[in-house]
């Protein structure tokens, strides 16, 4: 929620804990958060940190700033492959940690790096049709900036 948007215009209070817990508490692989807020640690299954919360409150803020979703992904693949799209690929080193990184990407044998699955590539291993969902596409959240700023 924001405070007194005409006084304090950034300032954001938390109103809703009904999922809340400790990290501490949070079991690594669970899903955790909406859909379309979801960081890439909760869809990668890496271990949270209060930095999955931080995800999703810039995601709630750009969705209230722009009018639309930031990422409005129709599955956790389309979540990922807009994300690195506009953030970049995550490192490698993340990669290799997350429980569930191969649903996603796909590991080369002979190097050591990961690649996102095309979206015919992960229809192909899951029958999960990737949708094209976004109402606009942009690879660089500079994008979404106005053109005099």
């Amino acid at each position: 929620m924001l405070v007194n948007h005409a006084k304090e215009p950034y300032r954001v209070k938390v109103i809703d804990f009904g999922g809340a817990h400790e990290v501490s508490a949070a079991t690594q692989g669970a899903y955790i958060q909406t859909l379309p807020y979801r960081s890439p640690e909760v869809i990668l299954g890496l271990p949270y940190t209060e930095a999955t919360d931080m995800w999703s409150v810039g995601c709630v803020t750009a969705s209230l700033y722009l009018g639309f979703l930031l990422y409005p992904g129709s599955s956790e693949y389309d979540m990922m492959r807009y994300i690195v799209e506009t953030q970049g690929h995550p490192p490698n080193t993340l990669l290799t940690l997350g429980q569930k990184t191969g649903c996603f990407f796909q590991r080369n044998s002979k190097k050591s790096f990961w690649k996102l699955k095309t979206p015919e590539q992960f229809y192909r291993a899951t029958a999960i049709q990737p949708l094209e969902t976004r109402c606009k596409k942009f690879y660089s959240l500079y994008h979404l900036l106005p053109s005099d700023a």
